[in-house]
């Protein structure tokens, strides 16, 4: 689904995605989005951030407590408007002007990750790791605390089982972007992105004192926690 206030852009990514075989719905406003969303039950909402009637950040809040995925899109180049995205829940940003081709191979990376086997999974946990009161289901891709599902970013998740499989050992900013973000363009890394999602994925797992994902100053994050029960 395609949120956007522009007639020329939604129309535009509307007919190029159409015939890249997607099915594709757009929207002017927040209000016509929830509606449609509603009905139309999309799997990725390409969102801008200035819509007519209130913020698309807001709206990719509401949207990423459903689970699915969103792309922000706007024409807003400040750092700072980039990394809010991240912050409400956005799982990739794409600032105006745009290629078509990039928005594509964006958008076919986020369905990649989240349907592709994790390449750096291990066999030897299998469909859950247990730590204390933290799960995660490796098989639906699911984190859960005291029994309550934590809602995760596609990037949250990731980079949350990553450490979570590779425990006890430092790693780098510049390390976790390349096993993590290692679908994503160059320009688009920045390690300041790595402390924004840990940031987040403490803050959901409330883990905010870092316990387990502990911060090694001067270093990077270490994931340190007590040994886990496979089932």
């Amino acid at each position: 689904m395609v949120v956007d206030d522009d007639a020329a852009v939604r129309n535009l990514i509307s007919r190029f995605f159409g015939y890249n075989n997607y099915d594709t719905q757009t929207a002017p406003d927040a209000r016509t989005a929830r509606e449609l969303f509603q009905r139309f039950q999309p799997d990725l909402v390409i969102l801008d951030v200035n819509l007519p009637d209130e913020s698309g950040f807001k709206l990719c809040q509401e949207i990423r407590k459903t689970g699915v995925l969103v792309l922000m899109l706007t024409c807003m180049t400040d750092t700072n408007y980039v990394l809010e995205g991240f912050e409400k829940g956005a799982d990739d940003y794409l600032t105006k002007p745009f290629d078509l081709e990039i928005l594509k191979a964006k958008v076919g990376a986020l369905f990649k990750r989240r349907l592709a086997d994790k390449p750096y999974h291990d066999s030897s946990f299998n469909n859950r790791i247990i730590f204390d009161k933290l799960v995660i289901d490796v098989e639906k891709c699911q984190v859960t605390v005291n029994n309550n599902l934590v809602l995760l970013t596609t990037l949250e998740y990731d980079l949350l089982y990553f450490l979570a499989t590779h425990p006890n050992r430092v790693w780098d900013r510049s390390e976790l972007l390349s096993s993590v973000w290692s679908d994503e363009n160059e320009e688009d890394k920045a390690e300041r992105k790595v402390d924004v999602h840990i940031g987040q994925i403490r803050k959901k797992i409330g883990d905010m004192d870092g316990k387990l994902i502990k911060t090694v100053r001067g270093k990077g994050y270490m994931f340190e926690p007590p040994v886990p029960i496979s089932l």
